[in-house]
């Protein structure tokens, strides 16, 4: 996948000397990456996918990158050493998990495992992981196993990454099992803080998520149109300096 970022293209041949494997082990891993719509296939090689309604894990952290280091700035100021959190999975969410590496006693749950690994082992911090099939586009654990060990934490706050941000619809993701695991840990929190650049704004979404009396904070990097501000309440809608 880093490769691809680069390249958006390569084929199995080139892959395979770069990786050092052979050229089937290339093909398998490209039928399984393609299986996920993380990457397709063409004839002798791979490319990143042209329609896909979200790029691929790695390149969704290059953009914005700067916004998203402002949102993660303020939201880990609403955060006291020793409360306990649900971070899900989203190019967001890792920036946090990178500005929360100061705090001291937390007690993390995510499904992702780049969050547990930025947060794991620091300043006397427990992370607990949700299992599950591990996706290989964003190495996120996401169905049934995840939903249920999620939903055996209560925690202070819940930080959720949104792909839409919907005057008429609501918060919205575009991938189902995103959505329903957002949507399971929402009754787990006391208060739930939606992460979202400007990007995210009235952009069309595929499966909604929650409304917007649900969610208690949304935390941006611009203020939102007048629509948006109309249907969330300014008071609830953060803006990082």
């Amino acid at each position: 996948m880093k490769v691809l970022q680069v390249r958006k293209s390569c084929s199995v041949i080139e892959l395979a000397e770069q990786l050092d494997v052979s050229d089937e082990t290339i093909r398998r891993d490209i039928r399984h990456m393609a299986s996920t719509g993380a990457v397709e296939k063409i004839h002798g090689g791979v490319m990143l996918p042209h329609n896909s309604a979200e790029p691929p894990f790695l390149s969704r952290l290059q953009e914005q990158r700067e916004e998203k280091q402002r949102i993660a700035k303020l939201t880990t100021s609403f955060i006291k050493d020793g409360e306990t959190l649900l971070i899900d999975n989203g190019s967001t969410s890792c920036y946090i998990a990178k500005e929360l590496i100061t705090h001291r006693n937390l007690t993390i749950v995510t499904n992702s495992t780049e969050v547990a690994r930025e947060l794991c082992s620091r300043n006397n911090n427990r992370v607990f992981m949700a299992g599950g099939e591990i996706r290989s586009d964003d190495s996120a654990a996401y169905g049934p196993t995840a939903i249920e060990f999620a939903r055996q934490f209560t925690t202070h706050k819940a930080i959720l990454s949104m792909g839409s941000v919907h005057a008429q619809q609501g918060y919205l993701d575009f991938d189902l099992a995103e959505a329903e695991f957002k949507r399971a840990i929402l009754p787990q929190a006391e208060q739930i803080i939606v992460v979202a650049d400007h990007t995210k704004f009235n952009k069309s979404g595929t499966v909604r998520v929650a409304d917007f009396t649900s969610v208690d904070k949304l935390v941006t990097d611009q203020m939102p149109p007048a629509d948006l501000v109309e249907s969330i309440g300014s008071n609830r809608i953060f803006v990082a300096p």
